[in-house]
């Protein structure tokens, strides 16, 4: 057998989910292009929300595209394989969440799991190699998520 016949493994692929707040989403984004910087390759999952407020407040900033409003163009295009998704929290982005925040919170449990297994259900269908769950600890649910699809469970605060 000669060299060129074996087959090179996957890369080692991590999929990250943050908390659906700045400042876990912020540190989150640091610890994905860290990983991505080492060989890894990432698929960042962020809420449809979140993602809005990031792609609304780059509109303002002189000289921002369309392609500003992926958060990882930049690295991607230094050679970071880093993929991005966005997942409905269950409300639409419309929705007030700070005048309906009991609501907002009991839906945000309970539809948010739902819709994320769905998405990691997604993403393994298109990406065998995936091997690593990374996510916030405020999200107690994701262990259930890793162990459906036989995945590793990193969970950390993601704090830096």
């Amino acid at each position: 057998m000669e060299i060129e016949d074996i087959p090179t493994p996957p890369k080692p692929h991590a999929i990250i989910i943050a908390f659906g707040l700045q400042g876990h989403v912020i540190p989150a984004v640091h610890l994905a292009i860290k990983l991505a910087s080492k060989g890894l390759t990432i698929t960042f999952v962020n809420t449809e929300v979140i993602h809005h407020e990031i792609t609304k407040s780059k509109r303002h900033e002189v000289g921002s595209d369309d392609h500003q409003n992926d958060i990882f163009a930049g690295a991607r295009n230094s050679g970071l394989d880093i993929r991005y998704r966005t997942v409905c929290n269950g409300f639409p982005i419309e929705f007030n969440r700070p005048a309906n925040l009991e609501k907002f919170h009991e839906g945000y449990l309970n539809n948010l799991p739902n819709y994320m297994d769905e998405l990691v259900g997604d993403i393994l269908r298109d990406v065998t190699s995936v091997s690593c769950l990374i996510v916030d600890t405020f999200y107690t649910w994701t262990s259930q998520i890793a162990k459906k699809y036989n995945l590793a469970p990193f969970i950390s605060l993601l704090r830096v």
